[in-house]
Protein backbone atom coordinates (compact mmCIF):
# COMPACT_ATOMS: atom_id res chain seq x y z
CA UNK A 1 0.00 0.00 0.00
CA UNK A 2 1.27 3.55 -0.71
CA UNK A 3 2.64 5.67 1.94
CA UNK A 4 1.38 8.87 0.80
CA UNK A 5 -1.46 10.24 3.00
CA UNK A 6 -4.57 11.77 2.02
CA UNK A 7 -5.16 15.98 2.16
CA UNK A 8 -5.92 16.86 6.14
CA UNK A 9 -9.81 17.30 6.36
CA UNK A 10 -10.81 20.24 8.44
CA UNK A 11 -12.81 19.29 11.66
CA UNK A 12 -16.18 18.56 11.64
CA UNK A 13 -17.79 20.51 14.03
CA UNK A 14 -21.29 18.79 13.55
CA UNK A 15 -19.34 15.27 14.45
CA UNK A 16 -18.03 17.02 17.84
CA UNK A 17 -22.00 18.13 18.59
CA UNK A 18 -23.06 14.71 17.85
CA UNK A 19 -20.36 13.42 19.92
CA UNK A 20 -21.41 15.57 23.22
CA UNK A 21 -25.40 14.42 22.46
CA UNK A 22 -23.14 11.09 23.01
CA UNK A 23 -22.06 11.95 26.35
CA UNK A 24 -24.98 13.38 27.87
CA UNK A 25 -27.13 10.93 26.44
CA UNK A 26 -24.60 8.03 28.12
CA UNK A 27 -25.02 10.07 31.63
CA UNK A 28 -28.40 9.81 31.48
CA UNK A 29 -27.97 6.29 31.11
CA UNK A 30 -25.77 5.62 33.60
CA UNK A 31 -27.62 7.23 36.23
CA UNK A 32 -30.46 6.04 35.77
CA UNK A 33 -32.79 4.41 36.56
CA UNK A 34 -33.35 1.91 33.51
CA UNK A 35 -36.38 0.04 34.15
CA UNK A 36 -38.80 3.23 33.88
CA UNK A 37 -42.43 1.76 33.13
CA UNK A 38 -44.27 5.63 32.49
CA UNK A 39 -44.61 7.39 29.51
CA UNK A 40 -42.23 10.65 31.19
CA UNK A 41 -39.94 8.15 32.37
CA UNK A 42 -39.77 6.69 29.12
CA UNK A 43 -39.31 9.57 27.51
CA UNK A 44 -36.22 10.54 29.64
CA UNK A 45 -34.99 6.99 28.86
CA UNK A 46 -34.76 7.47 25.12
CA UNK A 47 -30.91 7.25 25.14
CA UNK A 48 -30.70 4.27 26.48
CA UNK A 49 -29.37 2.23 23.62
CA UNK A 50 -28.96 4.46 21.68
CA UNK A 51 -26.16 6.98 22.86
CA UNK A 52 -23.71 4.42 23.21
CA UNK A 53 -24.18 3.25 19.66
CA UNK A 54 -24.51 7.05 18.41
CA UNK A 55 -20.36 7.23 20.24
CA UNK A 56 -19.25 3.92 18.94
CA UNK A 57 -20.49 5.49 15.39
CA UNK A 58 -18.87 8.71 16.08
CA UNK A 59 -15.70 7.11 16.46
CA UNK A 60 -15.47 5.16 13.62
CA UNK A 61 -16.21 8.09 11.88
CA UNK A 62 -13.28 10.12 13.77
CA UNK A 63 -10.88 7.23 13.42
CA UNK A 64 -11.64 6.75 9.42
CA UNK A 65 -10.33 10.17 9.00
CA UNK A 66 -7.77 9.50 11.38
CA UNK A 67 -6.54 6.49 9.05
CA UNK A 68 -6.80 8.27 6.01
CA UNK A 69 -4.06 11.26 7.03
CA UNK A 70 -1.61 8.27 8.25
CA UNK A 71 0.88 5.97 6.11
CA UNK A 72 0.45 2.50 6.65
CA UNK A 73 3.69 2.22 9.12
CA UNK A 74 2.10 5.17 10.69
CA UNK A 75 -1.57 3.92 11.28
CA UNK A 76 -0.28 0.76 13.41
CA UNK A 77 1.54 3.08 16.22
CA UNK A 78 -1.07 5.34 16.04
CA UNK A 79 -3.69 2.84 16.98
CA UNK A 80 -1.84 0.83 18.91
CA UNK A 81 -1.01 3.43 21.41
CA UNK A 82 -4.70 4.48 21.65
CA UNK A 83 -5.65 1.00 22.03
CA UNK A 84 -3.38 0.36 24.60
CA UNK A 85 -4.42 3.08 26.63
CA UNK A 86 -8.02 3.22 26.42
CA UNK A 87 -7.81 -0.72 27.59
CA UNK A 88 -5.86 -0.48 30.50
CA UNK A 89 -8.00 3.00 31.50
CA UNK A 90 -11.20 0.85 30.68
CA UNK A 91 -10.08 -1.98 32.67
CA UNK A 92 -8.96 0.12 35.60
CA UNK A 93 -12.44 2.28 35.74
CA UNK A 94 -14.28 -0.86 35.88
CA UNK A 95 -12.30 -2.11 38.98
CA UNK A 96 -13.89 1.27 40.59
CA UNK A 97 -17.80 -0.20 40.56
CA UNK A 98 -19.89 -2.52 38.61
CA UNK A 99 -22.94 0.13 38.70
CA UNK A 100 -22.18 0.98 35.44
CA UNK A 101 -20.50 -0.75 32.50
CA UNK A 102 -17.26 0.77 30.80
CA UNK A 103 -17.06 1.03 27.07
CA UNK A 104 -12.96 1.60 26.48
CA UNK A 105 -11.74 -1.82 26.26
CA UNK A 106 -14.34 -2.72 23.40
CA UNK A 107 -13.06 0.60 22.04
CA UNK A 108 -9.71 -0.72 22.36
CA UNK A 109 -10.34 -3.68 20.19
CA UNK A 110 -12.07 -1.81 17.68
CA UNK A 111 -9.34 0.64 16.90
CA UNK A 112 -6.93 -2.61 16.34
CA UNK A 113 -9.47 -3.93 13.69
CA UNK A 114 -9.53 -0.40 12.50
CA UNK A 115 -6.63 -0.45 9.87
CA UNK A 116 -7.40 -3.65 8.20
CA UNK A 117 -11.00 -2.49 7.78
CA UNK A 118 -10.15 0.69 5.68
CA UNK A 119 -7.69 -1.47 3.67
CA UNK A 120 -11.14 -2.58 2.35
CA UNK A 121 -12.93 -0.75 -0.61
CA UNK A 122 -15.70 0.95 0.02
CA UNK A 123 -18.41 -1.34 -1.59
CA UNK A 124 -16.88 -3.74 0.54
CA UNK A 125 -16.83 -2.15 3.46
CA UNK A 126 -20.30 -0.95 3.54
CA UNK A 127 -22.12 -4.70 1.81
CA UNK A 128 -19.92 -6.78 2.72
CA UNK A 129 -17.95 -6.32 5.96
CA UNK A 130 -21.23 -4.21 7.76
CA UNK A 131 -24.10 -6.49 6.70
CA UNK A 132 -21.76 -9.58 7.28
CA UNK A 133 -21.08 -8.39 10.89
CA UNK A 134 -24.63 -7.48 11.21
CA UNK A 135 -26.16 -11.04 10.33
CA UNK A 136 -23.09 -13.37 12.05
CA UNK A 137 -22.82 -10.92 15.24
CA UNK A 138 -26.29 -11.65 16.54
CA UNK A 139 -26.24 -15.07 15.13
CA UNK A 140 -22.84 -16.23 16.92
CA UNK A 141 -24.08 -14.57 20.04
CA UNK A 142 -27.33 -16.81 20.29
CA UNK A 143 -25.81 -19.83 19.03
CA UNK A 144 -23.59 -19.77 21.94
CA UNK A 145 -26.33 -18.94 24.32
CA UNK A 146 -28.33 -21.81 23.66
CA UNK A 147 -25.28 -24.74 23.25
CA UNK A 148 -23.62 -22.96 26.46
CA UNK A 149 -25.55 -20.91 28.33
CA UNK A 150 -23.38 -22.12 31.73
CA UNK A 151 -20.56 -20.67 30.07
CA UNK A 152 -22.52 -17.46 29.07
CA UNK A 153 -22.31 -14.49 31.36
CA UNK A 154 -22.31 -10.74 31.01
CA UNK A 155 -19.36 -9.55 33.62
CA UNK A 156 -17.55 -6.53 32.07
CA UNK A 157 -13.54 -6.98 32.01
CA UNK A 158 -11.54 -5.95 34.94
CA UNK A 159 -7.83 -6.20 36.35
CA UNK A 160 -9.06 -9.37 37.99
CA UNK A 161 -10.46 -11.24 35.30
CA UNK A 162 -8.48 -14.21 33.89
CA UNK A 163 -7.40 -13.91 29.90
CA UNK A 164 -9.33 -16.26 28.54
CA UNK A 165 -12.41 -14.86 30.64
CA UNK A 166 -11.75 -11.48 29.15
CA UNK A 167 -11.77 -12.23 25.75
CA UNK A 168 -14.73 -14.55 26.23
CA UNK A 169 -16.49 -11.32 27.78
CA UNK A 170 -14.94 -9.17 25.03
CA UNK A 171 -16.27 -10.94 21.88
CA UNK A 172 -19.30 -12.43 23.22
CA UNK A 173 -20.99 -12.54 26.72
CA UNK A 174 -19.90 -9.16 27.87
CA UNK A 175 -22.07 -5.98 28.05
CA UNK A 176 -20.54 -4.35 24.74
CA UNK A 177 -18.91 -7.62 22.83
CA UNK A 178 -17.54 -7.15 19.91
CA UNK A 179 -19.56 -9.76 17.76
CA UNK A 180 -22.18 -6.95 17.51
CA UNK A 181 -20.31 -3.66 18.59
CA UNK A 182 -18.05 -4.06 15.56
CA UNK A 183 -21.46 -2.99 13.14
CA UNK A 184 -21.58 0.79 14.21
CA UNK A 185 -17.93 1.00 14.30
CA UNK A 186 -17.89 0.07 10.78
CA UNK A 187 -20.26 1.84 9.74
CA UNK A 188 -18.64 5.40 10.98
CA UNK A 189 -15.85 4.03 8.90
CA UNK A 190 -18.31 3.50 5.91
CA UNK A 191 -19.43 7.82 6.81
CA UNK A 192 -15.73 8.81 7.25
CA UNK A 193 -15.22 8.25 3.49
CA UNK A 194 -18.50 10.26 2.40
CA UNK A 195 -18.29 14.43 2.03
CA UNK A 196 -19.85 15.04 5.39
CA UNK A 197 -19.33 19.00 4.57
CA UNK A 198 -21.71 18.04 1.82
CA UNK A 199 -25.39 19.57 2.59
CA UNK A 200 -27.29 17.21 -0.28
CA UNK A 201 -24.85 14.49 1.12
CA UNK A 202 -26.28 15.19 4.91
CA UNK A 203 -29.98 15.61 4.21
CA UNK A 204 -29.90 12.01 2.40
CA UNK A 205 -27.91 10.76 5.44
CA UNK A 206 -30.56 12.68 7.79
CA UNK A 207 -33.79 10.73 5.47
CA UNK A 208 -32.15 7.39 5.17
CA UNK A 209 -31.28 7.25 8.93
CA UNK A 210 -34.53 8.57 10.23
CA UNK A 211 -36.37 5.91 8.45
CA UNK A 212 -33.93 2.72 9.45
CA UNK A 213 -34.18 3.86 13.02
CA UNK A 214 -38.30 4.15 12.94
CA UNK A 215 -38.77 1.71 10.32
CA UNK A 216 -36.40 -1.30 12.07
CA UNK A 217 -38.06 -0.16 15.66
CA UNK A 218 -41.64 -0.36 14.42
CA UNK A 219 -40.62 -3.76 12.65
CA UNK A 220 -39.21 -5.10 16.11
CA UNK A 221 -42.63 -4.13 17.75
CA UNK A 222 -44.27 -5.98 15.28
CA UNK A 223 -42.15 -9.17 15.50
CA UNK A 224 -42.63 -9.00 19.15
CA UNK A 225 -46.39 -8.87 18.71
CA UNK A 226 -46.56 -11.83 16.71
CA UNK A 227 -43.71 -13.69 18.21
CA UNK A 228 -45.53 -13.44 21.74
CA UNK A 229 -43.50 -14.49 25.15
CA UNK A 230 -40.95 -16.30 23.38
CA UNK A 231 -39.45 -13.80 21.68
CA UNK A 232 -37.11 -13.05 23.92
CA UNK A 233 -35.95 -17.33 23.32
CA UNK A 234 -33.52 -19.12 21.14
CA UNK A 235 -33.15 -18.31 17.69
CA UNK A 236 -36.41 -15.58 17.92
CA UNK A 237 -34.19 -13.45 19.52
CA UNK A 238 -32.98 -12.64 15.77
CA UNK A 239 -36.40 -10.83 15.24
CA UNK A 240 -36.65 -8.45 18.25
CA UNK A 241 -35.09 -5.24 19.08
CA UNK A 242 -34.64 -4.17 22.69
CA UNK A 243 -31.88 -2.15 23.52
CA UNK A 244 -28.59 -3.78 23.98
CA UNK A 245 -30.35 -6.90 23.05
CA UNK A 246 -27.76 -7.01 20.73
CA UNK A 247 -30.08 -8.02 17.65
CA UNK A 248 -30.39 -7.15 14.34
CA UNK A 249 -33.19 -4.87 14.19
CA UNK A 250 -31.77 -2.85 17.59
CA UNK A 251 -28.24 -2.64 15.83
CA UNK A 252 -30.13 -1.02 12.30
CA UNK A 253 -32.36 1.52 14.70
CA UNK A 254 -29.56 2.47 16.79
CA UNK A 255 -27.36 3.18 14.16
CA UNK A 256 -29.62 4.67 11.56
CA UNK A 257 -30.35 7.09 14.58
CA UNK A 258 -26.85 7.64 14.95
CA UNK A 259 -26.30 8.80 11.47
CA UNK A 260 -29.32 11.52 11.27
CA UNK A 261 -28.29 12.78 14.59
CA UNK A 262 -24.37 13.21 13.01
CA UNK A 263 -26.33 14.38 10.07
CA UNK A 264 -29.07 17.06 11.66
CA UNK A 265 -25.91 18.26 14.06
CA UNK A 266 -23.92 19.01 10.82
CA UNK A 267 -26.83 20.61 8.94
CA UNK A 268 -28.14 22.83 11.92
CA UNK A 269 -24.02 24.06 12.46
CA UNK A 270 -23.96 24.78 9.08
CA UNK A 271 -27.05 27.40 8.88
CA UNK A 272 -27.22 28.23 12.73
CA UNK A 273 -23.69 27.59 14.00
CA UNK A 274 -23.89 31.01 15.86
CA UNK A 275 -26.28 29.11 18.51
CA UNK A 276 -25.30 28.96 22.12
CA UNK A 277 -26.33 25.33 22.91
CA UNK A 278 -24.86 23.49 20.26
CA UNK A 279 -21.68 25.43 20.70
CA UNK A 280 -21.92 23.61 24.17
CA UNK A 281 -22.32 20.71 22.56
CA UNK A 282 -19.21 20.61 20.46
CA UNK A 283 -17.21 21.71 23.36
CA UNK A 284 -18.22 18.59 25.23
CA UNK A 285 -17.56 16.72 22.02
CA UNK A 286 -14.36 17.84 21.71
CA UNK A 287 -13.48 16.89 25.52
CA UNK A 288 -15.44 13.62 25.34
CA UNK A 289 -12.89 11.20 27.03
CA UNK A 290 -12.14 13.56 29.73
CA UNK A 291 -15.80 14.31 30.67
CA UNK A 292 -16.31 10.32 30.28
CA UNK A 293 -14.02 9.39 32.67
CA UNK A 294 -14.92 12.32 35.23
CA UNK A 295 -18.81 11.51 35.26
CA UNK A 296 -17.42 7.44 35.65
CA UNK A 297 -15.85 8.62 38.50
CA UNK A 298 -18.22 10.71 39.93
CA UNK A 299 -20.98 8.20 39.47
CA UNK A 300 -18.35 5.46 41.10
CA UNK A 301 -17.93 7.62 44.04
CA UNK A 302 -22.10 8.47 44.65
CA UNK A 303 -23.90 5.73 42.99
CA UNK A 304 -25.87 2.97 45.67
CA UNK A 305 -25.96 -0.46 45.07
CA UNK A 306 -29.70 0.03 43.76
CA UNK A 307 -29.46 2.38 42.00
CA UNK A 308 -31.46 5.85 41.68
CA UNK A 309 -34.95 6.76 42.17
CA UNK A 310 -36.67 8.73 38.95
CA UNK A 311 -36.67 11.98 40.78
CA UNK A 312 -33.08 11.65 41.91
CA UNK A 313 -32.02 10.84 38.67
CA UNK A 314 -32.85 13.14 36.94
CA UNK A 315 -31.76 15.56 38.85
CA UNK A 316 -28.72 14.30 39.71
CA UNK A 317 -28.10 13.57 35.60
CA UNK A 318 -29.33 17.70 35.20
CA UNK A 319 -26.60 18.63 38.18
CA UNK A 320 -23.56 16.23 36.22
CA UNK A 321 -24.58 17.12 32.71
CA UNK A 322 -24.57 20.95 33.74
CA UNK A 323 -21.20 20.99 35.81
CA UNK A 324 -19.56 18.75 32.55
CA UNK A 325 -20.66 21.72 29.82
CA UNK A 326 -19.03 24.31 32.40
CA UNK A 327 -16.31 22.98 33.12
CA UNK A 328 -15.93 21.69 28.52
CA UNK A 329 -16.83 25.67 28.25
CA UNK A 330 -14.54 27.23 30.59
CA UNK A 331 -11.63 24.36 29.18
CA UNK A 332 -12.02 25.65 25.47
CA UNK A 333 -11.25 28.86 25.87
CA UNK A 334 -7.43 27.96 27.21
CA UNK A 335 -6.68 26.44 23.25
CA UNK A 336 -5.66 23.15 24.52
CA UNK A 337 -6.86 19.71 23.88
CA UNK A 338 -8.50 18.13 27.37
CA UNK A 339 -6.29 16.23 29.67
CA UNK A 340 -6.86 12.97 28.43
CA UNK A 341 -7.31 13.91 24.53
CA UNK A 342 -3.62 15.29 24.95
CA UNK A 343 -2.54 12.02 26.30
CA UNK A 344 -4.51 9.78 23.69
CA UNK A 345 -2.53 11.96 21.10
CA UNK A 346 0.91 11.72 22.19
CA UNK A 347 3.45 10.20 19.26
CA UNK A 348 5.84 8.36 21.54
CA UNK A 349 5.45 5.12 19.50
CA UNK A 350 5.89 7.11 15.93
CA UNK A 351 9.30 7.42 14.18
CA UNK A 352 10.08 11.87 14.61
CA UNK A 353 9.20 12.03 11.23
CA UNK A 354 5.76 11.10 11.74
CA UNK A 355 5.46 12.37 14.47
CA UNK A 356 6.73 15.70 13.33
CA UNK A 357 4.00 15.48 10.38
CA UNK A 358 1.25 14.59 12.89
CA UNK A 359 2.18 17.42 14.95
CA UNK A 360 1.47 19.38 11.48
CA UNK A 361 -1.54 17.84 10.55
CA UNK A 362 -2.95 18.84 14.03
CA UNK A 363 -1.60 22.10 14.19
CA UNK A 364 -3.58 22.52 10.57
CA UNK A 365 -6.74 20.89 11.68
CA UNK A 366 -6.81 23.82 14.40
CA UNK A 367 -6.04 26.45 12.18
CA UNK A 368 -8.88 25.18 10.09
CA UNK A 369 -11.43 25.36 12.73
CA UNK A 370 -10.95 29.33 14.02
Amino acid sequence: MSAVTEPVRPRVAGLDAARGFALVGMIIVNVGPVASQPLLQRLYMLPYGRASVLFVVVAGVGMGYLLSRRSERDRWSTVTWRAALLFAGGIMLQGLTNQVNVILPTYAVLFLLAPLLWRLPSRALLLGATVTFLLAGPSIIVAHEATEPAAHWFDPVTLGTRPWEAAHSLLLSGPYPLASWIVPFVAGLCLARLDLTDVLVLRRLAIGGTFAAVGAAAVSQVTYALIGPSADQGPWRLLTGAAHGQMPLWLVSSIGGAVAVIAVCSLVLDRYGSLRVFAWLVACGRLALTLYVIHFVVLALIKPEGGFAFEQGVLISAALVAALITAAVLWERTGWPGPLERLLRQTWFRPPRAAARAHTQTASISEGVK
